[in-house]
């Protein structure tokens, strides 16, 4: 008759359903919430707050989950509102049992227990609080088997706890909950007739109070809940066996208990409803109609003392049909009222059994869509977020970028005028001094003084042009005009070329330029005119802090008996001139008839 109790330690959150406004009232309570939310009259967590003021008084209604929608949203998108993930599991879980959605309800249940324990509220690694609220749907779902099946995979954990307490690895908490498990089993192995197993559980929980016994201090404060536990689980045990005068006296133990002073006042009520329906079935069976009707009034009086939630509709009409039935009357409706439970039972939880796993699976596939959608909304805002930050970093590279090039080109502007004003500085003061120099020079009939302020002349001058020009010229540089030279010469006279450039990034001075083009001019002009070759090899490159300059052409050389021209030597003299007045070394490889070669080497600024 009776069903076994929830200890709502479970879901931490103890509902007086019966005292509830309106819904109606309520959800338009939750709606008025949800519109200062959105005007941001209410933070995030003052919204969840005055939810959790709500939701427990909505505990019956069918569209809790679509009004916890939004407060759902908020509670997981936050990893600090793991307290608010945990009271969204407990609406859940006890508004499925509430429409008798076991199925849900324990899926609920579980995920409740994953978070509490996140929390610390929980123990880690301790008994679960979703396998206790399981096996007591089970139970009171009459699907037996499921409660066997179940603890077949706790039972280890659960007889070693006895020989765990005296080691101080058992919490109160922790005791309450394995006791609470056991006494969920139990029932189940009583009302299935199941004395082998019921006798092992009645066994094992006499080691946990000789355990305990142990410990007073530290079990103090639950040792009322225990002893109730253990009472219960003795009436039912005795009840299995027919000894019914020691299952009335563990029944009144157990009721003693409940109304103890010290109990726990929020578990009373409940508690009281679930051992005074027993009282009344065991008082029927034992022909005692006046103690049946008392344990009735106390359940039907609504003084507060205790709570019907309505877990089991049938307690009270069962009661009263067979009050009716005590007195003589309506015997025929008694026994068809007591067929009509009986099929109930036997039909009702059979189909329920499927039910609740399919109820199960809904839920967890449901709670998985609900996490494919965070997941998805998180993607995107990190999508979001990344393509802002890879925005932002273009930005600030274009920006970069352009920022470079304006200080750069103020710079090499600052530079140009910086080289101008130089230039203008060597022409117009150092180049008169120059040439007044030159002219005392001349008075005095010094030529190696004008030869030498000459040189200087030049220099300053070639200086200048250097400081004036806006684009430098390098090895590179001069060896493609070296290359454009030969192809002309190639294309006019059929005289073929190798050139190989090396090294072309170092930089050359505006005199050092002028002067290696007049010498290699000189040098394709009198191959040209005086070797008859079929091919020029020029080889040109920075060595170190040295350009060297190779020319040969597969001519006859140079003949030293003929006169004038390239073999006359005036050309030969030129070059050496101007390669000297860089600095230079001009070596000449003479090999006649058989070609000549020329080394030129000069140093690099």
């Amino acid at each position: 008759m009776r069903r076994l109790l929830f200890p709502l330690c479970l879901v931490v959150l103890l509902w007086d359903c019966g005292h509830a406004q309106p819904a109606d009232s309520l959800k338009q309570h939750l709606d008025h919430l949800l519109t200062r939310w959105h005007s941001r009259a209410l933070r995030d967590t003052d919204y969840l707050k005055g939810v959790d003021s709500v939701a427990p008084l909505l505990a019956k209604a069918d569209s809790l989950s679509e009004w916890l929608s939004n407060y759902r949203q908020l509670a997981f998108a936050d990893s600090g509102r793991g307290k608010y993930r945990a009271q969204y599991y407990t609406y859940l879980a006890i508004n499925a049992y509430n429409l008798n959605q076991f199925g849900k309800a324990i899926y609920y249940s579980e995920k409740n227990n994953e978070e509490r324990t996140r929390l610390g509220q929980f123990e880690k690694g301790g008994f679960s609080h979703g396998d206790l609220f399981a096996l007591t749907v089970f139970a009171n779902n009459h699907d037996y088997s499921r409660v066997f099946a179940r603890y077949a995979g706790l039972r280890p954990a659960l007889s070693e706890l006895p020989a765990a307490i005296p080691r101080g690895v058992a919490s109160p908490e922790q005791v309450f909950v394995a006791m609470s498990i056991l006494q969920s089993v139990n029932y189940a192995a009583c009302r299935s007739g199941d004395t082998v197993r019921a006798k092992d559980l009645v066994g094992l929980v006499d080691s946990l109070m000789e355990a305990v016994a142990g410990f007073p201090a530290k079990y103090r404060d639950y040792r009322l809940l225990y002893d109730y536990i253990l009472h219960d689980d003795y009436y039912e045990y005795n009840r299995l066996l027919g000894r019914w005068v020691a299952a009335r006296d563990s029944l009144l133990a157990a009721i003693r208990d409940v109304d103890t002073k010290g109990f726990r006042p929020n578990l009373q009520p409940s508690y009281r409803e679930g051992i005074y329906s027993e009282a009344v079935d065991l008082y029927f069976i034992l022909k005692k109609s006046d103690s049946a009707k008392y344990y009735l009034s106390l359940l039907t009086d609504g003084d507060g003392k205790v709570r019907y939630s309505s877990l089991d509709p049938a307690i009270v009409p069962e009661a009263r049909s067979r009050m009716l039935a005590e007195e003589g009357r309506y015997a025929e409706a008694y026994h068809e009222l007591r067929k009509v439970y009986q099929l109930r039972d036997s039909a009702y939880y059979t189909v329920s059994a499927d039910k609740d796993n399919n109820l199960y699976a809904l839920a967890e596939a449901e709670n998985a869509r609900y996490e494919l959608v965070r997941l998805d909304e998180r993607k995107r805002a990190a999508d979001k977020s990344t393509l802002l930050l890879f925005s932002l970093t273009g930005l600030l590279v274009v920006g970069g970028v352009a920022a470079f090039f304006v200080y750069r080109a103020t710079q090499q502007r600052r530079l140009l005028d910086l080289r101008l004003q130089l230039a203008r500085n060597f022409h117009d003061q150092i180049g008169p001094m120059l040439l007044y120099g030159s002219v005392l020079a001349k008075k005095r009939g010094d030529d190696e003084m004008r030869e030498h302020i000459s040189m200087i002349m030049d220099a300053v001058r070639d200086i200048s042009h250097d400081l004036k020009s806006t684009q430098l010229s390098t090895v590179g540089s001069f060896g493609k005009e070296v290359s454009g030279l030969l192809e002309k010469v190639e294309a006019a006279t059929e005289i073929g070329y190798s050139l190989n450039v090396s090294n072309g990034g170092r930089v050359l001075a505006y005199g050092q330029l002028t002067q290696l083009q007049a010498v290699v001019q000189e040098l394709i002009s009198n191959s040209i005119k005086h070797a008859e070759c079929r091919k020029i090899t020029v080889r040109l490159g920075a060595e170190g802090r040295k350009l060297v300059l190779f020319y040969s052409d597969d001519g006859e050389g140079i003949n030293s008996g003929l006169s004038g021209g390239f073999g006359g030597g005036i050309g030969l003299k030129n070059m050496e001139e101007r390669v000297k007045s860089i600095n230079g070394s001009f070596r000449l490889n003479n090999a006649w008839p058989k070609g000549y070669s020329v080394d030129i080497t000069i140093p690099l600024v």
